[in-house]
């Protein structure tokens, strides 16, 4: 029969296995009744076991939860568009972490939920969540194959809130100067970017025979070297006219059937600096939020932010200042934001833009873009009257009253004249003392409204 005793300020519990061997367990009890209840639970589960009606989990604990995220990665992730991405994630974060190392069996959602607490002021609530998942996907598959019969912890373990961010876009008259900044072999690539709205990986993996410039279609369905998009499917959408030039170019440049291969006719390294690309090109155009000015002295130090790029001198050495342009936030993946924004302040239906994006669900591209649509909420918002006007100073219906007790002047009178002569200006009930005045009912602060005709 289980036991329980105390033993440095905590409760334990002695209790025979499924396997028949005694073992002693700490608990969280506070109280003798509570180890007491817990050691009859386990001990119950214990005997099911070894009658055989609940399935026993393994000797050793299903091995450790890094052989576990290994395993899932080789078996499963690797045919997942995003296997790079998660074998770089579970390599840097979770198998160098004490959580990797131990038993599946001692896997508890209080222990993720202390590793991912612990991973807060590193990591995004994004890429917590993307943490909390390869270990929940991981435990899912082992329990569908049988590689292990415990519960997943994770089911317990509460996902981050994410705040839905839309980056920034190109505006309109900004797509011409981004252009000229441009270097000549790069254009044709950053065009069909704009004019399309393909990801990066779908760009760099489009070949030769993807590109129908007669019918002007273009069939997106690779990623990468994968023969699938991120979504999984194949999608055809139409060339823009005046993309075609840039389409052509890059073809005729062409050594490989990739459109835009490298040097050498392979295809693009997945670390192929076009960030860097952009952001160059934007600061060359003046697409930015300001410069910083440093000193050219070494070891001086000194350095200021302006709007421009004047030439100025230091006024601790006089030195020139160099200016460094800070250029506006936008990332490669926000040209497919531009494509979208530019094309709903056009007037295209949210529908056709949702085709040209290849959205599966059409919430993702209203949830995302709604608010660029011309008519977004305008009628609705426009219903709204409040009788409220600006002329000099604000004036309503039932603000005047308040206004001429403030003002203690006449003015304003009319129409409310004979609700507004029953109030008073506001009058100091303590002038003096060391806390503020502030707003109330007479005998309880320091401001009170008096009733009463003017000048009583």
């Amino acid at each position: 029969m289980a036991s329980v005793y105390e033993k440095a300020g905590k409760w334990y519990m002695r209790v025979k296995d499924a396997g028949g061997r005694w073992r002693d367990k700490v608990t969280q009890a506070r109280t003798k009744t509570e180890a007491r209840r817990m050691a009859d639970e386990l001990e119950r589960k214990a005997e099911r076991q070894r009658l055989g009606l609940e399935e026993r989990l393994p000797e050793d604990g299903g091995g450790t939860l890094a052989e576990l995220l290994r395993w899932w990665l080789d078996n499963y992730s690797i045919n997942s568009p995003a296997h790079p991405s998660n074998v770089s994630q579970i390599t840097r974060h979770l198998l160098p972490s004490s959580l990797a190392s131990l038993p599946l069996t001692a896997v508890t959602a209080p222990r993720l939920r202390a590793f991912l607490k612990e991973k807060e002021q590193e990591l995004s609530p994004q890429t917590l969540n993307h943490l909390r998942g390869f270990v929940s996907r991981a435990f899912n598959a082992a329990r569908e194959v049988g590689r292990y019969n415990g519960p997943n912890p994770v089911v317990d373990v509460k996902k981050r809130t994410v705040t839905r961010r839309v980056g920034d876009f190109l505006r309109l008259e900004e797509v011409p100067r981004l252009f000229e900044a441009l270097a000549d072999r790069w254009r044709p690539l950053y065009a069909t970017a704009l004019y399309t709205g393909l990801r990066k990986g779908e760009l760099l993996a489009l070949r030769k025979t993807d590109v129908d410039l007669q019918s002007r279609l273009l069939t997106v369905s690779r990623s990468w070297e994968r023969d699938t998009t991120k979504g999984g499917h194949t999608d055809v959408i139409p060339i823009a006219a005046e993309l075609v030039p840039f389409l052509e170019e890059a073809i005729r440049r062409s050594p490989s059937e990739l459109v835009f291969p490298s040097d050498d006719g392979s295809m693009m390294r997945r670390d192929v600096p076009l960030e860097d690309v952009l952001r160059r090109a934007l600061g060359r155009a003046g697409i930015v939020t300001g410069y910083r000015h440093v000193c050219r002295r070494k070891g001086c130090g000194h350095s200021e932010t302006a709007p421009d790029a004047a030439p100025r001198k230091c006024p601790t050495c006089s030195m020139s200042l160099w200016p460094k342009a800070q250029v506006r936030p936008v990332r490669f993946h926000d040209l497919r934001h531009t494509t979208a924004t530019l094309l709903l302040r056009a007037g295209v239906p949210m529908a056709s833009v949702q085709k040209i994006l290849r959205h599966r669900d059409p919430r993702i591209t209203s949830e995302v873009y709604g608010h660029l649509t011309p008519d977004y909420l305008r009628a609705e918002v426009d219903s709204l009257n409040l009788g409220l006007s600006l002329t000099g100073a604000v004036r309503s219906a039932f603000a005047a009253p308040v206004l001429h007790a403030l003002t203690g002047t006449s003015e304003g009178a009319g129409a409310t004249g004979e609700l507004s002569q029953g109030i008073q200006p506001l009058t100091r009930a303590r002038p003096e003392g060391l806390e503020p005045p502030t707003l109330g009912f007479e005998g309880q602060c320091s401001i009170q409204l008096s009733y009463g005709r003017l000048g009583e």
